[in-house]
């Protein structure tokens, strides 16, 4: 028993020396890189040297200190001749790499940029083209798709001028992921397949096997399954022979979505989880391939009724991809947490969610307009899109054209309905003058009628002659008029005035208004000159007249 202690102590005495000696020596390493770096004494190409390897060094331990030693290393910059810009280059890469392994991918940009003007002095096509590769990949981590195309395009025409088949291969792929991210799968298939042919012409074998899952991603989102399963397959046979335990996680995650598409969720479940446990273990800068394995095993137990585990998968890939600023990703998950959590019940969450997943895609349109926006203005700074800018100078000539043509037919038009209007409204308003002329003589006339009428100065004489017995008045009435209202119609078509009817009635004048209102009610008239009037209008005698 003793001696088994004894051993496991000098084992772990020896594996704790073994670490404290790596740590000492790693320390001792970066401590003479330092001084070789900030050693004015030091010619600017050791100097430079020594501050890129810092940086490189630093990357995945200390960013901020990486960083902050580019800054120092790039302060040199002025000192640098031409046999110096290659060291120069490769420091701004560096410093871009820490900046992509820290996913602050607009920040990896300019510093990709400045590599590539610095190799294109230097007359280094082959490293020019692929920082612009490497610019491209930006662009697309951020979705600025068609930027990243923009950026491939240049790249793979550098790349094919300095002979690099295998950078074209990467090219190929990144295209085809550019398409594939946007859902233009039939443009990217052929572009997985020239990097797949090309590829076949290679002796590596795990660039064959990279082909080969490009191919199967291909196939996939083409809907052809089968096909897509066979070159995953492949890939993963590949990646086992060489240990690329990664890339084989990635290809089994692809399976496993396969097999989620067929139902067969055991599989799927089973491949899902293989592919995130090698995740788990991945640095940092993978964190988004991680999260994206960890949605889809979320839609894998949302589809198996284990909808607790997946809300949790949800969340947890969802701050990750807002954390990362991974927005294509991040709307994705949010449109599958949203559904889910409205199937639990959870419908102020589940509003929640729709509303964040509505603005993540707004905000992706918009910054793919402004790409957009940002790629014709470069275009129209080069000499060799001038014939597109004629064009589009000449279009823009048309289309003033066409607006002028327009407005001049819009303005005619107003024009013409205001003169109408105008002639229309003086014409109505003639009438009306006409109209109320006459409206006020025949006031005047009706006035002064009723007004002889009403005071006795005159009888009003009827236009016809005739005779109506006063027993054959209620014949032609569908209403009959009572005895005194009798009494006050005959006198009434005698013309004899309100007072003298009352007299020779011996009632008084408001009785006699009484009377006459009823009788104005049953011949259907307002006053007693239209009473006495219809009297001749209407023919009375024989006819009916009051029915």
């Amino acid at each position: 028993m003793r001696s088994d202690c004894v051993c496991f102590l000098l084992f772990f005495n020896a594996f704790f020396f073994i670490l404290i000696s790596q740590s000492v020596l790693s320390q001792s390493k970066s401590d003479s890189l330092l001084l070789a770096a900030r050693d004015k004494d030091n010619s600017v190409k050791e100097r430079l040297s020594a501050f890129a390897d810092l940086v490189f060094y630093f990357e995945s331990r200390d960013p901020d200190k990486a960083l902050s030693l580019g800054v120092e290393g790039a302060s040199l910059s002025s000192l640098v001749n031409d046999s110096l810009i290659n060291d120069l280059a490769r420091l701004y890469v560096n410093v871009a790499f820490v900046y992509y392994s820290s996913q602050e991918y607009e920040k990896a940009i300019p510093e990709f940029e400045k590599a590539a003007v610095l190799y294109k002095k230097a007359g280094e096509v082959r490293k020019e083209g692929i920082q612009y590769q490497n610019i491209g990949v930006m662009h697309r981590k951020l979705g600025n798709y068609s930027e990243s195309i923009n950026y491939q395009l240049k790249s793979l025409k550098k790349l094919d001028e300095a002979g690099d088949l295998m950078g074209q291969i990467n090219v190929y792929f990144n295209i085809g992921n550019i398409y594939l991210f946007q859902k233009h799968t039939e443009l990217a298939f052929p572009y997985y397949k020239k990097a797949y042919d090309l590829a076949l012409t290679q002796t590596d074998s795990v660039l064959i096997a990279d082909a080969e899952n490009s191919l199967a991603n291909g196939y996939d989102h083409l809907g052809q399954k089968d096909s897509a399963l066979v070159y995953y397959l492949r890939a993963i046979d590949g990646y086992s022979k060489y240990n690329k335990v990664v890339k084989k996680a990635k290809s089994e995650h692809n399976v496993a979505l396969i097999y989620f598409g067929k139902k067969n969720y055991e599989e799927a479940e089973k491949m899902m989880k293989a592919s995130f446990d090698v995740f788990k273990h991945a640095p940092s800068s993978m964190d988004i391939e991680k999260a994206t394995i960890q949605m889809g095993l979320a839609r894998v137990y949302e589809a198996t009724g284990k909808r607790d585990l997946a809300i949790k998968n949800f969340e947890e890939a969802l701050e990750v991809f807002r954390k990362r600023g991974a927005r294509t990703e991040e709307e994705q998950v949010l449109g599958f947490l949203s559904g889910l959590l409205a199937k639990q019940g959870m419908y102020k969450d589940a509003y929640e969610k729709q509303s964040d997943f509505i603005v993540v895609k707004d905000s992706i349109q918009n910054a793919e307009i402004a790409s957009e926006v940002l790629q014709l203005t470069k275009k129209y700074e080069a000499e060799k899109k001038q014939k597109e800018i004629l064009e589009l100078q000449n279009k823009n000539e048309r289309a003033k054209r066409e607006e002028w043509v327009v407005i001049s037919m819009s303005i005619g038009i107003i024009g013409i309905l205001v003169v109408i209007f105008i002639l229309f409204y003086h014409r109505r308003k003639k009438e009306a003058e006409r109209f109320k002329s006459r409206l006020r003589q025949s006031a005047k006339e009706m006035d002064l009628l009723q007004h002889k009428i009403a005071s006795g100065t005159t009888q009003y004489v009827l236009p016809c002659e005739y005779s109506i017995k006063r027993e054959d008045v209620n014949t032609y009435l569908k209403d009959a008029l009572s005895d005194r209202e009798l009494d006050v119609f005959m006198l009434l078509l005698k013309g004899i005035t309100n007072r003298d009817i009352a007299k020779k009635l011996f009632i008084s004048v408001n009785t006699i208004k009484f009377h006459l209102q009823n009788i104005y009610v049953k011949l259907d008239v307002d006053n007693r000159t239209d009473a006495i009037l219809s009297v001749s209008k209407k023919e009375l005698t024989g006819n009916h007249a009051f029915a």
